[in-house]
């Protein structure tokens, strides 16, 4: 049953990378045509499309990289070293880090650890960071977390392990879904959000605790671990924020999220900015019930649905909210919502996971509260148990 983990394994055309690294795609957001790339720790040594040896990049080094018809331009202290179809920078040893600089100064410069593959996509340079997987999950911690406290403490250790645990398993889950273009993950939301490597100790420290840990639902798979920052008081069924229903990812009260810093909103709208962007979404404003329901709206508890069969994702998006878990007044000329919680709202919210922690629940009862009928396993025990049953 090997055949199983082929899923799993880490693909490259770079044959001298572990099968504990993953192939991420970095700035995946930017259209960047000039960088600088610089050797942060260790020593790199850089190769063209064909293995052969460009340079050795020591500590404090740096090189130039233009995004050309052709390929890579690299040029080092300001002459052309030559133009190539990919660069390849690999780490001798296993403690480097690089950063890279665009020359377009709204995009801040980034640290990462390990490897870099460069080529050129669009005319615009595609950087590819080839990184291990535990601190690639470090990184994802640092870029997901967004400061969570507890009555305004920092989470602790347990609520990190809590964070890697399910951000390693969204990454194992989604590891072939930017395959065809020739790497496992980019740096976005809808992957994970990585945006360098992570510099608070407590989290690589999480990370390297529950190394290879990972959540699977009662069919031994890899659960599709989604989360939040806070529910608002209630999580919400993946079929009603997404399409599929979900049997681990179910709608359940979650008064831990309650009294936290993204546990309440509000939004102000012009009566007519109101009605014209319910309009857009097919609501009929001229019918004068309908018009005055859209000015009233209640969610005690979540629902599916605003008035007029408008799906509440969909007002979400279009009015740019905080989340779908909103009450609707009119005061005046004004129409006031009242939210609660940030995010989709489906699977974990990492405010309330923060304070079930605080109050002394296990990650795994964290775990087991916002996923239902779960439990945590190691990837290698997971795969070993398949080995046994064929």
């Amino acid at each position: 049953m090997k055949k199983a983990l082929s899923i799993f394994l880490l693909f490259s055309v770079v044959n001298t990378i572990s099968a504990t690294d993953l192939l991420v795609r970095i700035f995946s957001d930017h259209t960047i045509q000039r960088a600088s790339l610089a050797c942060v720790l260790g020593q790199y040594r850089i190769t063209d499309q064909d293995g052969n040896e460009i340079m050795m990049l020591n500590q404090n080094d740096s090189i130039t990289l233009h995004a050309e018809n052709e390929g890579v331009r690299l040029l080092r202290n300001g002459s052309k070293v030559g133009v190539f179809s990919k660069i390849t920078v690999m780490g001798d040893g296993s403690n480097t880090m690089f950063r890279i600089t665009p020359e377009d100064r709204t995009i801040r410069p980034r640290i990462y650890d390990d490897h870099l593959e460069i080529s050129v996509v669009d005319n615009a340079l595609r950087f590819i960071n080839i990184v291990n997987i535990e601190n690639y999950i470090a990184g994802v911690v640092q870029s997901e977390v967004r400061g969570v406290q507890v009555e305004g403490i920092p989470a602790d250790l347990e609520f990190f392990k809590v964070q890697a645990i399910i951000s390693r398993t969204y990454a194992m889950r989604m590891i072939n879904k930017h395959r065809r273009e020739g790497f496992n993950l980019c740096d976005g939301v809808h992957c994970q959000a990585y945006f360098g490597r992570n510099i608070i100790p407590i989290i690589l420290e999480a990370a390297k605790a529950t190394a290879g840990m990972v959540v699977v639902d009662g069919n031994n798979n890899l659960i599709l671990a989604s989360f939040h920052a806070n529910s608002g008081g209630q999580t919400m069924n993946s079929e009603d924020a997404w399409v599929t229903e979900v049997s681990y990812l179910r709608s359940i009260i979650d008064t831990f999220s309650f009294d936290m810093r993204g546990s309440t909103w509000q939004k102000e709208f012009s009566v007519d900015k109101w009605l014209n962007g319910l309009q857009r979404l097919g609501y009929d404003i001229n019918n004068p019930v309908k018009r005055a329901n859209a000015l009233n709206f209640v969610q005690n508890k979540r629902k599916t649905h605003f008035h007029g069969n408008i799906r509440l994702p969909d007002m979400r998006r279009n009015f740019n909210l905080r989340s779908t878990f909103f009450s609707v007044r009119q005061e005046g000329d004004s129409v006031i919502l009242y939210g609660r919680g940030f995010g989709h709202g489906v699977g974990l919210s990492q405010e309330g996971a923060a304070r079930k922690i605080r109050d002394g629940f296990s990650v795994e009862e964290v775990l087991q509260f916002y996923y239902q009928d779960v439990r945590v396993v190691r990837i290698d025990d997971l795969f070993e148990s398949m080995d046994q049953q064929f």
